[in-house]
């Protein structure tokens, strides 16, 4: 009876310093999307990679993904109601109905890091620890400047199908508009350019506006159309998708051809980059793109890694940049062999 009394303290013993050694791991929830398209999609498992390794390594990394903003809101709403509210935040933010929630984050004085959709309220940058991003208006700026290399001319009719109304659409546009003043675009010749309505980044959506984009336009409303810029890849993809079916009349995809000079995407997804490489499994594609520049712009969502890890340097004391911005190339048939796609 000694001897197992001893045992069992022993082992309780073991069983507090295992305990303790988890407990001192910091507790960091990050909030995502579900994956509504391919670039989400990609965030939310380069997420759950990186909580796998730092869980491994001692910490509490909980990745919780929302169907909708309310479902964001909720979940925030649970996590600052709960007895162990965690010791930091990454979030990825819905859209900009995030606000409300966001700034309850900073009155709990709660470390969090935004990613990719920034928030732009005073309350919330006065307490947010970093903004994590891609150089959304570097892709618009390098778009730009693309087109400009490939004759783009102050006045020439642009067309810019959209992802949705938060603060990436908006950054991609101002740095595209931004580029276009360099090459000595006016204000005038700016109001111009034709915007989609919103696409929500979905490919069938952004499919079917095309669709009824073109189909709408005469074949002498075509001929003026020498520039098209779409804000992701899945976008894109509808595009071609659109292209290489049959509910546009022939008359109009011709009338396109003709006049489609350069064709811009962005974010790195692998099936535009076997659409660059020649390889993609729709046969049609070749001959559809062979009409025009065709170039997709960086937009890691590796980067979520970077932002969750932010947050660890924080609560280790290391240095990290306060505003985190992630350089974008641009990948074209010459140099997409060099990059991988998601």
């Amino acid at each position: 009876m000694k001897k197992l009394s001893v045992l069992f303290v022993v082992m309780l013993f073991v069983f507090s310093l295992f305990s303790w050694a988890f407990a001192e791991g910091e507790s960091i929830a990050v909030l995502v999307p579900s994956a509504d398209h391919g670039w989400t999609g990609a965030v939310l498992n380069y997420a759950n990679e990186k909580a796998e390794e730092l869980n491994a390594e001692g910490y509490n990394v909980t990745v919780l993904a929302a169907t909708d903003p309310k479902n964001q809101q909720e979940q925030i709403d649970d996590l600052l109601a709960a007895r162990s509210v965690p010791d930091g935040i990454v979030i990825l933010p819905y859209d900009n109905t995030m606000e409300s929630s966001l700034v309850n984050v900073a009155m709990q004085d709660i470390p969090f890091i935004m990613f990719d959709r920034i928030i732009d309220s005073d309350i919330v940058q006065s307490k947010v620890i970093t903004n994590v991003k891609g150089d959304n208006f570097g892709i618009g700026n390098e778009t730009a400047k693309r087109f400009v290399e490939k004759g783009l001319k102050p006045g020439d009719q642009i067309y810019v199908m959209i992802g949705d109304t938060s603060s990436v659409p908006v950054m991609r546009n101002d740095g595209f508009i931004a580029g276009l003043k360099d090459a000595g675009w006016t204000d005038e010749q700016i109001e111009t350019i034709e915007f989609s309505d919103s696409t929500g980044w979905s490919r069938s959506t952004g499919k079917q506006i095309f669709i009824d984009w073109i189909n709408s336009k005469t074949v002498e409303d075509l001929a003026e159309y020498k520039f098209i810029f779409t804000h992701d890849d899945e976008l894109g993809m509808g595009i071609l998708e659109a292209l290489s079916g049959t509910e546009i009349e022939e008359t109009k995809k011709e009338a396109f051809y003709d006049a489609v000079v350069s064709f811009a995407s962005s974010s790195g997804l692998n099936e535009m980059y076997l659409v660059l490489k020649g390889e993609h499994d729709n046969p049609a594609f070749p001959e559809i793109i062979s009409n025009f520049d065709l170039f997709s712009i960086t937009y890691d969502p590796a980067m979520i890694k970077t932002a969750v890890q932010d947050m660890v340097d924080h609560f280790a004391g290391n240095a990290f940049e306060t505003e985190h911005v992630i350089p974008v190339h641009v990948v074209d048939a010459s140099n997409v062999a060099e990059f991988q796609g998601f």
